[in-house]
């Protein structure tokens, strides 16, 4: 039956898929990235990977690019996610909490995607709700128009003595860590990213939520992502884990054929 189901999905190259398993240890993620302009090419493959109401939602956007985009990421979203539960990937099911984040339904599993100009991250974890942010570096931005929603008052009196160089790195890290812990958590922008302290957080740190009447979890764990340059990337995840497995789509073959492990104490 799985190899029926890579064999439709036809994403992966063969001799990695004994290297997907987690065989029940729920200390290693994976993630897998992709850049979706090349995968242009497989678009009518994935959109029959998608539901009836992913298919509506792809048809309200107003250019066909944001469209194809959107068929891309989920249908590979979709494709991944097959592996690890053994349905085709239009059979998934998700539900969504309040917030509008989903979750596999009758599933242990735990997924979560970003999305950045070109790239996307998308990252599955056994038992443990997880959250994965990546951003590409806008040096148009305006960050002072940011600053007052995304820093602690400790981080941006920081933000104010660093060269202009090096002000958009860090906004970007300190986003991307705060974003991903949002994300992990279930509750998105509608938590306040200025009350979330993550200027001095290190890998395999715990990340808190700080708010008095946050009914979430309140400790998470931060890892950094490997990101190509001008980006930056978080994982919060509210389990510790040892290992972060990496895949990355073959931009002329459009499968995942390439794999490598990064290990922290």
């Amino acid at each position: 039956m799985l190899r029926k189901l890579i064999g439709f999905t036809n994403i992966f190259e063969n001799n990695l898929l004994d290297k997907l398993e987690f065989n029940g240890n729920s200390n290693k993620v994976f993630v897998y990235i992709v850049n979706l302009n090349n995968c242009k090419l497989l678009i009518p493959q994935f959109w029959e990977c998608l539901s009836a109401e992913e298919r509506s939602q792809a048809n309200k956007y107003y250019t066909s690019n944001l469209r194809d985009l959107y068929i891309i990421s989920h249908g590979i979203l979709r494709c991944i996610l097959s592996y690890y539960t053994k349905q085709l990937p239009q059979e998934i099911e998700f539900i969504h909490n309040k917030y509008g984040k989903p979750f596999l339904k009758n599933h242990n599993f735990q997924f979560n995607m970003s999305h950045s100009h070109d790239i996307v991250n998308y990252i599955i974890a056994l038992d443990h709700k997880v959250g994965i942010d990546i951003e590409v570096y806008n040096n148009t931005l305006d960050i002072q128009e940011f600053s007052d929603l995304v820093f602690t008052p400790a981080e941006r009196d920081f933000f104010t003595i660093l060269e202009a160089k090096e002000r958009l790195k860090f906004f970007y890290n300190l986003w991307t860590k705060k974003e991903s812990l949002i994300k992990a958590c279930g509750q998105g922008l509608s938590y306040p990213l200025n009350t979330i302290e993550a200027m001095t957080l290190s890998s395999g740190e715990k990340i808190f939520l700080d708010k008095e009447d946050n009914k979430f979890k309140q400790e998470w764990y931060y890892f950094p992502l490997e990101v190509v340059s001008n980006y930056s990337g978080s994982i919060a995840i509210e389990h510790r884990i040892n290992q972060i497995i990496y895949l990355e789509m073959n931009n002329q073959k459009n499968i995942f054929d390439k794999i490598r492990l990064k290990w922290f104490n």
